[in-house]
């Protein structure tokens, strides 16, 4: 019998516990919230971080977005790193889902007219089936400028004398896209995706950790887990943590993300953030291609929290590179036009408003008027 701690108590975790094996323990939860410590969930006790050494375990299993930090904090109060399983990073590593958006593209080579770079606001937001060119995207929870641009970068690299009819790209931008490296946040263990499919590691690579840890995750799943004939865990994707639907379209939602994601301040990221989309502008120029920046709209909650430095910012940095560059520039971030209906949360919109944000760019885009 594998005794195993699951650290976190999201949705997530019951991921995690929907695919472990008959034989494997689950000896209790543990939780960076305070609040939960030495409560119940899923029928075990909820504990402290630093009480782990007190168990008896075989494993801990990250079942969190926020990885890296509690792989940190793990090693630090002494818990062998053979022990732990990064459940997302094994994730990422198995199925690369840059390597999946780039096969898509080529796939696409001879016909794409357009390209989508972004974060999750155009992931959910810009539906490219419903555009009336033939776009694909290259769109990703948590990416940022620096892979937009590289993304782009290596398919013209790679594919530009098949792409002949490649005319716009679509850059999908948010207030704090300058100061928002991906390799330097919560959420650099995604870099490895990105470094598995086009070799640029930005500023956080460690080849020979990468290995290490690679190794390891797979060791662990392959004691955990029921796996599929590829060797993927059998998890159910689909499980929420409450069995009640939560409304996540309020202002409490609203306040909460708006501030946290207004919690920015980094000048060496602003400044390399801005040569960054310079480069990128300037490789579009250099191929003929019509630069598109967007923002998507996010819902009046988040919008009436969103800092009006951060904004001031954006557009102090994107005026200075409109004296440099030619490029079309549409704002949604404080449409009018759409509903809490039209949202999944308080700034990403759902598949609905995914819809309709896209009919109202149809009518906005300036197309190229000889192949409307």
């Amino acid at each position: 019998m594998k005794k195993v701690i699951i650290f976190g108590t999201g949705a997530t975790s019951k991921i995690v516990n929907s695919g472990l094996k008959e034989d494997v323990d689950i000896v209790c939860y543990c939780d960076n919230d305070k609040s939960k410590w030495g409560k119940i969930f899923d029928e075990k006790e909820v504990i402290c971080p630093e009480n782990i050494k007190e168990i008896n375990f075989d494993y801990i299993i990250i079942a969190s977005q926020f990885n890296d930090e509690i792989y940190n904090q793990l090693i630090e109060i002494g818990i062998n790193q053979v022990k732990v399983l990064q459940f997302f990073k094994y994730i990422d590593s198995f199925w690369s889902y840059v390597e999946f958006d780039l096969l898509q593209l080529y796939n696409n080579r001879e016909n794409v007219e357009g390209i989508i770079t972004g974060i999750s606001y155009a992931e959910k937001g810009i539906n490219e089936k419903v555009l009336i060119k033939n776009f694909n995207k290259l769109t990703r929870h948590s990416q940022d400028l620096y892979y937009d641009y590289n993304l782009v970068n290596y398919a013209i690299d790679k594919y530009k004398e098949e792409m002949k009819n490649l005319k716009y790209v679509i850059i999908s931008l948010s207030y704090y896209s300058f100061e928002y490296d991906m390799s330097l946040s919560a959420m650099k263990g995604k870099v490895q995706a990105y470094y598995k499919a086009i070799g640029k590691e930005h500023h956080l690579l460690d080849i020979d950790r990468y290995l290490s840890e690679t190794e390891n995750n797979e060791y662990i799943v392959k004691e955990v887990f029921h796996l599929d004939i590829y060797g993927y865990p059998k998890v159910k994707w689909n499980i929420t943590s409450s069995d009640k639907k939560i409304d996540l379209v309020n202002e409490e939602y609203g306040k909460r993300q708006a501030l946290l994601d207004c919690n920015k301040n980094y000048y060496e990221t602003v400044k390399e953030n801005t040569e960054i989309l310079q480069k990128y502008l300037q490789l579009l120029k250099d191929n003929n291609i019509k630069p598109i920046i967007v923002v998507c709209p996010v819902s009046k909650y988040y919008s009436k929290y969103f800092l009006q430095s951060m904004k001031e910012e954006f557009y102090s940095i994107i005026n200075k590179v409109k004296e440099q560059y030619s490029f079309q520039f549409l704002d949604y971030f404080n449409n009018k036009l759409f509903e809490d209906s039209d949202f999944y949360d308080v700034s990403h919109l759902n598949e609905i408003g995914a819809e309709k944000f896209t009919r109202i760019l149809n009518k906005d885009i300036i197309w190229d008027t000889d192949s409307v």
